[in-house]
C-alpha cells in the first residue's frame, strides 16, 4: 500500500484542493437546503387597512401555517415577493354592510403550489369573513364575532401525515449535487499525475508495484477514501447543522458510504484515462469539462432526468451518475423502495469500475 499512503499524502498537502474538497460539500449543502427551505415556505404579504379585518385574517392564517409580510401600503403588497399579495381595503363596517360586495385584489409573480395553495386557504378565510358579516345582527357584533372565532380552538383538529421522508427532496437534491462535486473534484484531481507524467515519476513509482493493476487499484482508492469523507460530512451537515433526520437504515447507511466510494473509483478511473492521452494540463483541464459536464448534466445530478428528451433519457440509463442519483431517489425516498432497483443500480456501479480498470491495464506504461 506504499502507492496509496504516497498519493494520499500528496493530495492532502496542497492546501487549494483540500480546502474545496471540504469546502465545497459544506457551501452546496447550504444553498442546496435554503433553497429548498424557501421554497417550501408558504408567505403571504397583505394589506388590510382595517385593524379589525387584519386581525382576522391574520389570525386564521397564521394557523394555516402562513407566513404573513404586513404590506404598509397596496403597491407594496402587491410588488412583494411572497408567493401572494392581495389587497383588502374594505373597512369592517362595508363588509358588513355588503357581504356579498366583497371585493379582494390578488396578485402572484407566478402560478405554482405555493400560490395555488394560498388561494385555497384565502377562499376559506374570507368566506367564513362573508358568514360571518351576513349573520351578525350590527356592526359592532360583527367585530365582537370575528374576535370571538380567533380566540376559539378549531372544532376539529388536522394532523397532516407525510408518506415517506419529509425530507426526501431536500436529501435527495442534496447529494445528487454531491454527485457532481465528487464527479468533478476526483477527475480534476487525478490531473496532478500529469506532472509526474512528464517528469517520468510515475515510471519510477510503477516500480514499487507488483503491476499496472496494482497502481491503479492503490490510485483509485486514495479518490474512495477521499470520498467516503465527504460522504461522512454531508451526512454530519444534515444530522447536526440542518437537523435533518436522514430516515436510513444502518443497511441504507453502509450501501450508500460504497456507493459514493465506488462514485470516486469510477471517476478517478475516467480521470486517469484521460490523463493517459495527454501531457499538458490545458488539454487535460478540457479532457475533464468535456467528460464531467455531460455525465453530470445527463445523469440528473443538476435537474430531474425526467424533464430531459426521452432519446437523452435512453442514453442517461447507461451512465454511472445516473446510477447514483436513482439509488438517492430509492433510499431517501423513506418507502420500502425497490430492492432489485437498488441491487441493479449497485451492481451495475462495480461493473462500470471493473471496466474501466481493464481498460486502464492496456494503457501503455509509457503513456501512464
Amino acid at each position: 500500500m506504499r502507492i496509496f499512503e504516497l498519493y494520499l499524502k500528496r493530495i492532502v498537502k496542497r492546501r487549494l484542493t483540500l480546502i474545496f474538497m471540504v469546502l465545497l460539500p459544506v457551501l452546496f449543502t447550504f444553498m442546496v437546503v435554503t433553497q429548498y427551505n424557501d421554497a417550501t415556505k408558504v408567505t403571504l404579504a397583505l394589506y388590510a387597512p382595517d385593524p379589525a379585518v387584519d386581525s382576522y385574517v391574520s389570525a386564521m392564517l397564521e394557523k394555516q401555517d402562513v407566513t404573513l409580510i404586513h404590506a404598509k401600503d397596496a403597491d407594496s403588497a402587491i410588488k412583494s415577493s411572497a408567493n401572494l399579495g392581495i389587497v383588502f381595503s374594505q373597512t369592517a363596517g362595508e363588509l358588513y354592510a355588503s357581504p356579498d360586495g366583497m371585493k379582494i385584489e390578488s396578485y402572484a409573480k407566478e402560478t405554482n403550489f405555493n400560490s395555488k395553495s394560498l388561494e385555497v386557504k384565502l377562499n376559506s378565510v374570507f368566506s367564513s369573513l362573508q358568514t360571518l358579516a351576513k349573520n351578525a345582527p350590527d356592526a359592532e357584533a360583527f367585530k365582537q364575532n370575528m374576535k370571538l372565532m380567533v380566540d376559539s380552538p378549531a372544532r376539529v383538529k388536522v394532523e397532516p401525515s407525510i408518506l415517506g421522508n419529509p425530507h426526501a427532496v431536500v436529501l435527495t437534491s442534496t447529494f445528487n449535487m454531491i454527485v457532481f462535486i465528487m464527479l468533478f473534484l476526483t477527475m480534476t484531481n487525478t490531473l496532478l499525475f500529469l506532472g509526474d507524467k512528464v517528469h517520468s515519476t510515475t515510471e519510477r513509482v510503477l516500480l514499487t508495484a507488483k503491476n499496472k493493476l496494482s497502481y491503479y487499484l492503490q490510485t483509485a482508492l486514495v479518490f474512495a477514501a477521499i470520498g467516503i469523507v465527504q460522504f461522512l460530512l454531508m451526512i454530519a451537515l444534515m444530522s447536526g447543522a440542518f437537523g435533518i433526520d436522514l430516515e436510513l437504515s444502518a443497511s441504507h447507511l453502509l450501501l450508500l458510504v460504497l456507493a459514493y466510494g465506488l462514485l470516486n473509483v469510477i471517476a478517478a478511473g475516467i480521470g486517469l484515462l484521460l490523463v493517459s492521452r495527454t501531457t499538458k494540463q490545458s488539454t487535460g483541464r478540457l479532457l475533464v469539462t468535456v467528460v464531467s459536464l455531460p455525465l453530470a448534466m445527463l445523469g440528473g445530478t443538476l435537474w430531474p432526468s425526467s424533464i430531459m428528451p426521452e432519446g437523452m433519457q435512453r442514453f442517461a440509463r447507461i451512465l454511472p451518475t445516473r446510477w447514483i442519483t436513482e439509488l438517492n431517489t430509492e433510499l431517501f425516498s423513506g418507502f420500502p423502495g425497490n430492492s432489485g432497483a437498488v441491487t441493479t443500480h449497485f451492481i451495475s456501479l462495480l461493473g462500470c469500475a471493473a471496466v474501466i480498470f481493464l481498460l486502464l491495464t492496456r494503457v501503455k506504461t509509457q503513456d501512464i
